[in-house]
């Protein structure tokens, strides 16, 4: 049998030992014998690859491809050191499954196949197709992905799923104030604007129009949307809780503009998408605009502090203003929102 392994990373502060094993045939080998795979799959296996596809923060992303005398299959393992979220991921992803985001549906989460706590370790099938990030790099129509993207969202908030954890209000608050101190402390020069934004962005949040509390994914952005022809998956569930729809919908278009900048492309992606979203929904959100903007605003925040404060990049003060700017512009829209939804 042939085994390969590749991994063009460095290693980093992982527990290498743990690592290691988890690329090895002999570990693949052993699970395959667990009732967590499809009883169709025992038979010997054949060949055998594993490679690091992504060390991030504290998480590594290994696809394994296993080949059978008749078939090949492929998985995505995940490892992330001393950390309960992968079992929050894998409860999430079984819990969609089973509730109509399986393979009866076009619109999906992958199969999780096993969580193993003590190695903290979750795989899963790997989701058909390519991300929504790499549909709008290759400049092709992303039209249609992007809104089955949308119709994804709305079904999943459209749902009676209920998910451990609530982000609430105050959360929702204390999130903008964490992120404005980081980025006053890492950007001194920036520190008044920052602040200002951060006051303004503070008092939108706590004039919000109340929402019931829905399931909702918490990282939705381009890269963890799996699309293909007819097909969307989603994947990366560890910040999915109850929370605001609005939150998902803010963030997605936020993190769409800050990674594929603010182009007319752009832009109409954005809105194809919200009017998909809109049209998905069982009856209009008079309030969904101004509660969208808001958390837009403070997506914009959240990746200042992401980007320069976790992963400790040089910053570029152009694109950093580039994202004040518009995250002023968000708060100014939900300002006139409310003001347009309290005349009627």
């Amino acid at each position: 049998m042939t085994q390969t392994n590749r991994n063009y990373l460095n290693s980093g502060s992982f527990n290498e030992p743990i690592l290691h094993g988890l690329t090895e045939v002999e570990f693949v080998k052993d699970i395959l014998t667990t009732e967590a795979f499809d009883p169709r799959l025992q038979q010997p296996l054949e060949g055998f690859e594993t490679r690091i596809l992504k060390r991030h923060l504290r998480k590594v992303i290994i696809d394994y491809t296993l080949k059978f005398k008749d078939s090949t299959r492929n998985y995505i393992g995940l490892y992330r050191e001393s950390d309960q979220r992968l079992g929050h991921t894998f409860s999430v992803m079984k819990t969609l499954r089973s509730n109509g985001f399986g393979q009866e549906s076009n619109l999906r989460v992958p199969s999780p196949v096993l969580y193993i706590p003590p190695l903290s370790f979750l795989m899963m099938e790997q989701a058909e197709g390519q991300p929504l990030r790499e549909m709008f790099e290759s400049r092709m129509d992303s039209g249609p992905y992007v809104k089955g993207a949308a119709r994804w969202l709305a079904k999943l908030h459209n749902s009676n799923i209920g998910l451990d954890g609530e982000f609430s209000r105050d959360d929702e608050i204390e999130a903008s104030r964490r992120y404005a101190r980081a980025g006053s402390w890492l950007l001194p020069t920036l520190k008044s604007d920052i602040q200002s934004i951060s006051n303004q962005l503070i008092d939108a949040q706590k004039t919000l129009p109340l929402h019931a509390r829905k399931p909702i994914h918490g990282d939705y952005h381009p890269r963890n949307i799996i699309v293909s022809h007819d097909l969307t998956t989603v994947i990366d569930f560890e910040e999915a809780r109850m929370g605001d729809p609005a939150f998902d919908v803010g963030y997605f278009v936020a993190q769409t503009k800050m990674t594929h900048g603010l182009g007319d492309a752009t832009f109409e992606a954005v809105e194809a998408f919200i009017q998909e979203y809109q049209e998905n929904q069982p009856s209009i959100d008079p309030d969904l605009t101004q509660r969208a903007a808001v958390f837009e605003a403070q997506t914009y925040l959240q990746r200042i502090y992401h980007t320069y404060y976790l992963l400790a990049l040089r910053p570029d003060f152009d694109l950093i203003s580039n994202w004040l700017n518009e995250c002023e512009g968000c708060i100014r829209k939900a300002q006139s929102s409310r003001l347009e939804t309290g005349k009627h």
